[in-house]
């Protein structure tokens, strides 16, 4: 077996829609590891929910996935039929959607939802379920989790909201954990809550955990490794320590610049921001999607797609400044537009 927990090679996602094919996903590639937390990063629209949605085999119509492969311990999740993937849903990968208050059902209880999860995906019956889903709610410090399981989502805050999630998400003991932006619409302290419960959830449980989020302040203590991405493609991997102090891609030094940071000095408190607007990628650019909004943009960025070049062990990047044909060149004398 491969020490891959998940291996996505080559996933191409479009939208066919009355206006045409949106590639949404261009032959991107990652790994996961049992226990790892892999953080993926970018601004709205550049891929990261679809990325996942097309792993959880989610995608409504008139998303489709067009090639690739999603190996899930050895197996193709893409070849595998309805009945197949709805048992590997909830049972071995998990999801925690965007926004608990529109995920969670307002018209039942808590509880409800918690034991329906836990029967439809295990053999327990509905008291066992319920001693399950109590558990549950205790394992991610849920307060007063007997009160809680007869309460509905409205009674709940936000930070309890998301804890049910949580909960609802590892009941089966899958082994990833997906959360799309789980710390949206949570003040900054119930933010550091919630990651630092999933953090001691993945050392006890060893569960690999997805998180996707456009708040690089989210993953920076919380992330093993990180994926930048960007109009639909990888732009960048490595580690946390890779990106946060040797980032490669212009875009990802633009991401950073736009970070606040406490030891700004006065003539410095105004963030740096980066022009321009994401590509349409009803027609994506020939070259690197980046390339427009570039201060370092050469005439091959516009023309021609870098490919992914190792920067280490564990970091590479997509850009043509760190290609070797511009490295040779540099080191000459020449251009790389002459």
């Amino acid at each position: 077996m491969s020490d891959n927990l998940l291996d996505v090679q080559n996933l191409s996602t479009s939208f066919f829609t009355h206006l045409g094919e949106v590639q949404a996903l261009r032959k991107i590639n990652f790994t996961v590891k049992k226990g790892e937390i892999l953080g993926i990063v970018g601004e709205s629209g550049c891929g990261k929910s679809v990325t996942m949605l097309s792993v959880m085999r989610l995608l409504q119509q008139p998303g489709k996935i067009k090639n690739g492969s999603i190996m899930f311990k050895d197996e193709d999740l893409i070849l595998k039929s309805k009945s197949e993937i709805k048992q590997i849903r909830g049972n071995d990968i998990s999801m925690i959607f965007q926004d608990p208050l529109t995920s969670l059902n307002p018209v039942f209880t808590v509880g409800n939802q918690l034991i329906e999860s836990i029967v439809k995906h295990t053999k327990l019956r509905k008291s066992q379920a319920r001693k399950r889903a109590i558990e549950m709610l205790k394992l991610v410090e849920m307060s007063s989790p007997e009160k809680r399981i007869s309460q509905y989502p409205y009674e709940l805050s936000g930070g309890m909201r998301q804890r049910v999630m949580i909960a609802m998400a590892l009941s089966c003991d899958p082994d990833l954990l997906i959360a799309d932006e789980p710390t949206t619409a949570l003040d900054v302290t119930i933010q550091a809550q919630i990651l630092e419960l999933m953090r001691n959830l993945k050392e006890r449980l060893n569960t690999a955990v997805i998180i996707i989020t456009h708040d690089l302040g989210v993953v920076a203590d919380f992330c093993q490794n990180i994926m930048i991405m960007y109009g639909g493609l990888i732009v960048e991997q490595g580690s946390s320590r890779d990106i946060f102090y040797n980032p490669k891609h212009p875009y990802t030094i633009g991401l950073l610049g736009a970070v606040p940071n406490l030891e700004m000095s006065k003539q410095e408190t105004r963030l740096t921001t980066i022009p321009g607007s994401p590509p349409d990628l009803l027609f994506p650019p020939n070259g690197c999607p980046f390339a427009e909004r570039c201060s370092k943009a050469m005439q091959i960025c516009v023309e021609k797609q870098p490919v992914f070049r190792n920067i280490s062990d564990s970091h590479s990047v997509m850009c043509w400044l760190h290609s070797d044909e511009y490295l040779n060149n540099s080191i000459n004398g020449k251009s790389t537009n002459e």
